[in-house]
């Protein structure tokens, strides 16, 4: 494996060299007037619970992609019932009897129910996220 050699002129690395100590007279160690405050550990944890993996707002998303995984499978296990339900009632002869209908009752609540909870995760994500920020312009 061959590797690419560069020549580098006496008057580069000069200017290379150079660099760290032009930045300190440049930019010396003063702060700069109108800059904002360091931020202290409590403001970075109260940031951190909306910011990256791990945080409370990726715990609520992933929560609200759950439940929206809950809904949907509620909605095919209700299809698939109701359909082996007519299939049956047609069967025995009888095809406006429904022999499951207590349970698709209870499946049709619970999918309500599901769809209730995927709408409150969401809105408690935005009101997270907004809350933080108030707390941290305050």
């Amino acid at each position: 494996m061959k590797f690419a050699t560069y020549k580098i002129s006496l008057r580069t690395k000069l200017l290379i060299g150079l660099v760290p100590l032009l930045a300190g007279f440049i930019a010396p160690n003063t702060p700069v007037t109108g800059a904002p405050e360091q931020m202290n550990r409590a403001e970075k944890m109260l940031m951190n619970l909306r910011l990256g993996q791990g945080s409370a707002t990726f715990y609520l998303l992933e929560a609200a992609r759950q439940s929206k995984d809950v809904e949907k499978n509620l909605r095919k296990a209700l299809f698939q019932i109701r359909e082996v339900d007519k299939a049956y009632a047609k069967s025995k002869g009888k095809p406006d009897s429904k022999y499951l209908e207590a349970i698709t009752v209870k499946l049709n609540s619970c999918q309500e129910k599901s769809a209730d909870t995927t709408r409150l995760i969401e809105d408690s994500v935005s009101d997270l996220k907004e809350q933080i920020n108030d707390a941290l312009l305050r």
